[in-house]
């Protein structure tokens, strides 16, 4: 089966397309934010709305990363999350995180009612069990989100072409067009006089009395700097290795069977499912095949599989657009939303729910810089130190990189003749291992396969045509140029 339709969020290809300069020289603000998705635009309001005076830089365009990725769903129910959450922090913890996304849920209708359009449509959340093996794990988180004050009930049908064996509903969520609302967060806060430049890479960050935010084309002097960057490009934190990258995968189809709430299943693999009328037609985004970032053998085969999934249950499915995206799983099941340091203020390991947590995030900030009493902070601290609750995690993770690290520079890779026109392929041995693409005529671009961050030696994803390192996330175009961090240098350019 071929890639189902076309590649393109449905999100950003349906949005209009707001644009910035990038930054040139040197400029200052009170608070420096490093990201223009939903954490980051989230923490320019808040901080604006306190009275001062914020800049924003943007490697690529606003709310077109990681948040004009998603399946756009807002909501508390985060898959089987409470009952991880209370066994790890506790009763207070599970509620504390219910509070805060739940608050997150409110802080998105404030602002579509506020004049934000962002096709907001208020849908239940439904986390259900397809295998018999995951109903007392439905049961269990039934009763751990209604002890966090959730109000959660247990069903056993639902209006999806297929049976489940059992499911926890609650009926607070809003499925929304992420990309329209960081364009009307940018707009409202561009208007009350914040600034972005888009276009713009942070490359690092001088702690001081002010701060100073190094960018390619210039700097911006702060002083305090927010990061909402997905993954901190600060290896002094160690978040790279507190946390593991995953992708996911989405295709939007069209059918004239449309469900009525917003779905994810119980285990792997996942499927994710939400309605999306777009111009009077009725689509559905199915989501998920989600993997390590760099150790899938087949790419394009993970929108395959979405699509059997949908023909099989939606025989009429007419597919319209295909994309990924990409998150961070802190090892303790909790995001990292905080104050780092005394100036520098960090968002980070979303686990894949990170609009709602993207809103919390700036209201934590807000409430810190203020110093103001932040309900949820402790939560949520990035500086915590939780190892019973995540030390297993932490080894397999890091056993996995360090395997990665060693063994792909002992492969041999193949040589030049092995890369067919239009693909990628790592060729080579040891030290000498290029990354090198060949376009449609053949001509080749060859690179260093090693990633600028730490060294891994990077991988081929044939669905997105990028160089994907299979130890912290950082992935790279076919030219080497950095897509995603923690890298914050390209790839060198290599002689075949």
């Amino acid at each position: 089966m071929p890639a189902p339709g076309r590649p393109g969020s449905l999100w950003i290809e349906t949005a209009a397309e707001l644009a910035f300069p990038a930054l040139s020289g040197r400029a200052s603000a009170d608070v420096a934010v490093v990201g223009a998705g939903i954490a980051g635009l989230a923490a320019a309001l808040a901080l604006q709305a306190d009275g001062a005076d914020v800049a924003i830089v943007e490697l690529s365009k606003v709310g077109e990363g990681v948040t004009g990725h998603t399946t756009g769903k807002v909501t508390a129910l985060h898959g089987l999350a409470y009952d991880k959450v209370a066994s790890k922090f506790g009763d207070d913890g599970a509620r504390a995180y219910a509070e805060a996304n739940s608050w997150g849920l409110a802080r998105v209708e404030e602002l579509a009612a506020g004049g934000i359009d962002c096709d907001l449509e208020r849908l239940p959340t439904i986390t259900y069990a397809d295998r018999d093996e995951d109903v007392t794990a439905i049961e269990r988180e039934v009763e751990a989100a209604n002890r966090a004050g959730l109000a959660a009930t247990y069903v056993e049908s639902t209006d999806l072409p297929y049976p489940i064996k059992a499911g926890v509903r609650v009926e607070q969520g809003a499925a929304i067009n992420a990309a329209k609302l960081c364009q009307g967060m940018a707009a409202r806060f561009v208007a009350a006089g914040g600034r972005i430049y888009e276009g713009t890479r942070a490359v690092g960050v001088d702690e001081g009395s002010p701060c100073s935010v190094r960018c390619d084309g210039g700097e911006l002097v702060a002083e305090s700097v927010v990061l909402a960057t997905n993954i901190p490009f600060l290896d002094r934190d160690l978040f790279f290795a507190r946390t593991s990258p995953h992708r996911s995968y989405c295709i939007a189809f069209e059918t004239a069977n449309p469900v009525h709430g917003m779905y994810i299943n119980a285990s792997a693999p996942t499927r994710s499912l939400r309605p999306a009328p777009v111009a009077g037609a009725e689509l559905i985004v199915l989501g998920g095949e989600g993997h390590k970032v760099g150790q899938a053998d087949n790419h394009t085969g993970s929108y395959e599989r979405l699509a059997q999934f949908a023909t099989t249950h939606f025989p009429d499915a007419e597919f319209r657009w295909r994309w990924s995206s990409q998150d961070y799983i802190p090892a303790d099941d909790v995001p990292y939303i905080g104050r780092l340091r005394d100036r520098v203020y960090v968002a980070t390991g979303m686990k894949k729910w990170g609009l709602a947590h993207g809103l919390v995030a700036g209201r934590i900030f807000a409430d810190l810089a203020a110093g103001r009493e932040s309900p949820w902070a402790e939560l949520y601290d990035p500086t915590r130190i939780k190892p019973r609750a995540s030390a297993l995690k932490l080894i397999e993770e890091n056993l996995n990189v360090a395997k990665r690290f060693l063994l792909d520079r002992l492969r041999w890779r193949g040589g030049l003749d092995e890369v067919a026109p239009g693909s990628g392929r790592v060729i080579g041995r040891g030290r000498r291992q290029l990354a090198v693409y060949r376009d449609e005529a053949g001509a080749a671009i060859a690179l260093s396969a090693r990633c600028t961050h730490l060294g891994c030696i990077v991988a081929w994803n044939d669905a997105e045509h990028t160089w994907d390192c299979p130890c912290h996330g950082s992935r790279f175009d076919v030219e080497g140029r950095v897509v995603n961090g923690p890298a914050t240098s390209d790839l060198e350019r290599a002689e075949l």
